[in-house]
This record gives C-alpha cells, sequence and structure tokens, in this order.
C-alpha cells in the first residue's frame, strides 16, 4: 500500500523536471554546462529519461500540434511566419506559450472588459455569498460574475459568466429577473441555480417555481427537484429530478452521473488555475460518474484519467494535457 504512492510521487516529480527542462531545450544548444546539467540529471535515473523522452514524443504528437493550434486560434494569435516550411512552426508555438503565461500571471488584464461590466466577480477556485439591496441572498460560483440593476420598479441580475444560486426575496410587485445568455428566468420568491457554458444555460430549482424562456419566446415552468437546459436558443426536455446534482457546485462539490469526459474536464476548468488540454477524441466521449470536493481539481483530474485509462502530463505553469 506504500509502495505505489511513492512511485507516483517519484514519477510526478520526474515528469515536472522533465518539463522544465524541455521548455529550455534551446538554451541547451548554445550553453554546454547548462547541457552538462542536463545531461547530469538525465542520466542519474531512468525515470528522468522516460520522463524528458515522453515530453518529445509528446512535442512531435499530431494530436498535441493541433492542438496548439486550436488553442492559438482562440487566443486571437496572429500566425507566424515561418522561413523554413518543414519546420514546426517554432514562433508560433512560443507565442502560445506566452499567451499562456498571460492567462496564468495576467489573468487580471485579460478580465478587463468583464470587469468593467460586472458589479460582483469571484477568482477561480473561489465561491463567495453575497446579500442583494433587495434583501436576496446569492451565492457566486467559482470564476462567475454578474452585474445587478436592483430599484423599487424592478430587479434585475446578468449572469456575465459562470453561475449563481438565489435565495429570492418574495416580491409580487417586482418579480426577480435572471439574464443568462439567450435565456431569462424570472421568479417572485424562491431557491435556483442558473449556470452558462457558451451559448448552453442550466436551470435547477430547489424549493418554489420560476419560468425559464428563451430569446425566441418558448417557456417553461419548473418546480422544485425539476432541471432543464437551453442549448442552441433551444429548450431541451424538462427534467423533473436531479436538480440537487444540478447545484453540488454550491457545497464545495462536483456532481456529474454518465457524462462526457470533455464536459466534466470542461466543468473542472472552472476550479483549475490553469489550461486542461483533452486530446484524445475517444476518451472525451467515455462517460464517467463521480461526486468530488473541487477543493483539489488536481486530484479529480488524475482519478479520471485513472478511470478513462488515459495520461495526464502537467506542464509547466500547471497546463494539464490529458491523452
Amino acid at each position: 500500500m506504500t509502495e505505489r504512492p511513492r512511485h507516483a510521487s517519484a514519477q510526478q516529480c520526474a515528469q515536472e523536471q522533465a518539463s522544465d527542462w524541455f521548455s529550455q531545450r534551446q538554451a541547451l544548444e548554445h550553453d554546454p554546462c547548462l547541457r552538462q546539467r542536463f545531461e547530469q540529471w538525465r542520466n542519474a535515473d531512468p525515470e528522468h529519461a522516460n520522463a524528458y523522452q515522453a515530453m518529445e514524443n509528446l512535442w512531435n504528437d499530431r494530436a498535441f500540434e493541433q492542438a496548439l493550434q486550436d488553442l492559438a486560434s482562440d487566443l486571437e494569435l496572429p500566425p507566424a511566419v515561418v522561413a523554413r516550411p518543414r519546420r514546426r512552426a517554432t514562433q508560433r508555438y512560443l507565442a502560445v506559450a506566452a499567451a499562456l503565461l498571460l492567462m496564468l500571471g495576467g489573468g487580471w488584464m485579460t478580465d478587463l472588459p468583464l470587469r468593467l461590466q460586472a458589479d460582483h466577480l469571484t477568482a477561480t477556485g473561489k465561491i463567495e455569498p453575497l446579500d442583494l439591496a433587495d434583501g436576496s441572498h446569492i451565492v457566486l460560483g467559482s470564476h462567475s460574475a454578474i452585474s445587478t440593476d436592483i430599484d423599487k420598479h424592478h430587479r434585475r441580475i446578468r449572469l456575465l459568466r459562470g453561475e449563481l444560486y438565489v435565495e429570492a426575496f418574495h416580491d409580487p410587485t417586482r418579480p426577480l429577473t435572471i439574464e443568462a445568455g439567450h435565456a431569462t428566468v424570472t421568479v417572485v420568491g424562491t431557491r435556483f441555480s442558473v449556470s452558462q457554458r457558451g451559448d448552453e444555460v442550466t436551470v435547477a430549482v430547489r424549493e418554489g417555481r420560476v419560468r425559464l424562456t428563451s430569446a425566441t419566446g418558448d417557456s417553461s415552468l419548473l418546480q422544485a427537484g425539476n432541471w432543464q437546459q437551453l442549448t442552441d436558443r433551444q429548450l431541451q426536455p424538462l427534467h423533473q429530478d436531479g436538480g440537487e446534482r444540478q447545484m453540488a457546485w454550491t457545497s464545495g462539490r462536483l456532481s456529474f452521473q454518465d457524462a462526457p469526459l470533455a464536459q466534466v474536464l470542461g466543468e473542472l476548468r472552472r476550479y483549475y488555475p490553469a489550461p486542461i488540454l483533452l486530446l484524445d477524441n475517444n476518451a472525451a466521449r467515455q462517460r464517467v460518474s463521480g461526486n468530488y470536493q473541487v477543493d483539489d481539481p488536481l486530484a479529480i483530474a488524475q482519478a479520471l484519467s485513472k478511470v478513462t485509462q488515459t495520461r495526464i502530463t502537467r506542464l509547466p505553469g500547471g497546463v494539464l494535457l490529458v491523452r
């Protein structure tokens, strides 16, 4: 029982050291002293050599190359001019690496447009309770943001990112309206949650009733225990139960049942402070179930890796590659 943890720890340490050395590979070509130190490290333990070889294999993996290209596109990086077509577009990937560093260390600046709109927002991994001016109580989820507009005539909350749980103060003269993407939720007094993931909005009800309305005018009435999604501006079938699982995050848990790994990792990214890249399309479709505390997202990723028989590589800055 004690051998496996020690081995796993040594292996993880070797992987982290290998990624550090690999990030200096260009300097190794021009610095004999640094090259000598690297060779000493690699020859000191077969685990070191294996870990570094794995990094080289990953760098030459087409799936990894495509993931970097996709990431560069997502970050809207300009394409690099490459003098030799046969060489890998090194400049482009260095630009991606620089962008990753900006994401990790300069997140405040990348959030600036949203910060100008938000009245309240949370950092990655942080869940915060808030009391609103109308007497309503809310819980703002990890990496989430809202703006509020409450006066004597109306009550409006706009979910800019992430998720929130609401205990709405009962006031029939001023129904509380939540706007999230292309969805609108209207209530008088109840307890419920709203989550936004891109174009997908999920509403779950703990107590009372809420009305979910799409941008096209279609609407649905949800009661306690119900949950429903709006995807691509279309209302999806109403689920009569399972609403509490959708609100597990309010208790600091990540709960899912028979969900694709890609979807679960997408949710886990909200709690992990660095990018998580899934490079295996077959693994992405694997169905998984679980209920985890979100205070250790790396442990969740490792547990999911065991279940799906995938491998995790941790790059400098904490970036996780799952393949």
